[in-house]
């Protein structure tokens, strides 16, 4: 076993970065029962080498945790890395051919007004909806993790049936999950994240619900909480509103040729995305079976 110190000469990581590593849960070293110091297997270490080595990559923290606990394959976790890197390319890419446009000017020549207002063209035309769909990409993989649910084989009626039932759900979805608390209102651990459960009952039969029990700390990293509440509204209201529309597009035409029919559209419009408000926060949010 080694400290801290030694590790950081070991993989080059500084002691600050492989702290900081411990606080993301990337790393979880044993403690020292005598003195509570830090002590570092050669496992640890190993796992400490892999994190360099993906973060000397450029993939993000909570990439490589997903890849370190299993959550992602090393296919996987590298195609969305290589992906991401093309994107930053072209960026690159653009920056060199404007360089190379301005590269013969006179700093005093330079119309520096008109080639910022070219690069901002260049940004508005490709950036800005790659940006809302990665964004949106990953609030969506954020809601399946922060909440899911499934139709258990048996009614969970006692404590012991409902434990089975989120074992077998486990191990059909091959999921690492831990209980840590028996009951109608079970606790359970699931690649490092604090889930509890409960059951309702409805018209086909008893769902299993699943919830984190700490949500406001799962947000999509670089991501701040105010950006990721407008994309997690419109992943629960805009899609059902979208759906809404393409299913009823040839009516809002016959509606709109006339101002009666288009104050009757805006009406239903207005019921239509009140309804779903209400459903979600009164139903999806506020209801526990």
């Amino acid at each position: 076993m080694k400290s801290v110190k030694e590790v950081s000469l070991i993989t080059g990581i500084t002691e600050q970065n492989i702290r900081y590593y411990e606080r993301k849960g990337l790393l979880a070293p044993e403690r020292n029962k005598k003195n509570s110091y830090r002590e570092y297997s050669d496992e640890d270490i190993d796992r400490l080498k892999m994190i360099l080595l993906f973060r000397k990559l450029d993939m993000p923290l909570a990439d490589i945790k997903r890849l370190l606990e299993g959550s992602v394959t090393l296919d996987e976790a590298i195609t969305a890395q290589i992906s991401r890197l093309e994107s930053e390319k072209e960026k690159l890419d653009a920056a060199l051919e404007f360089c190379g446009t301005i590269q013969e000017s006179q700093l005093a020549e330079l119309d520096v007004d008109s080639c910022l207002e070219r690069i901002r063209e260049k940004e508005r035309e490709g950036s800005v909806f790659a940006k809302i769909a990665e964004d949106y990409a990953a609030v969506v993989k954020s809601e399946m993790k922060r909440e899911f649910s499934f139709m258990p084989d048996a009614p969970c009626r006692n404590p012991r049936e409902f434990t089975e039932e989120l074992l077998k759900f486990a191990d059909q979805e091959n999921l690492n999950i831990v209980i840590t608390k028996e009951g109608m209102s079970p606790r359970f651990m699931m690649d490092g994240i604090e889930y509890w459960a409960y059951r309702t009952s409805g018209r086909y039969g008893i769902t299993v619900h699943c919830e984190m029990v700490h949500p406001e700390d799962y947000i999509p990293e670089g991501m701040s909480e105010k950006k990721y509440r407008r994309y997690r509204a419109l992943s629960y209201i805009g899609i059902p509103v979208l759906i809404f529309f393409t299913a009823n597009l040839w009516l809002f035409r016959e509606l709109l040729k006339s101002w009666e029919g288009a104050l009757m559209l805006a009406i239903t419009v207005i019921l239509y995305i009140s309804e779903i408000y209400f459903v979600y926060y009164c139903y999806g949010k506020n209801f526990r079976g």
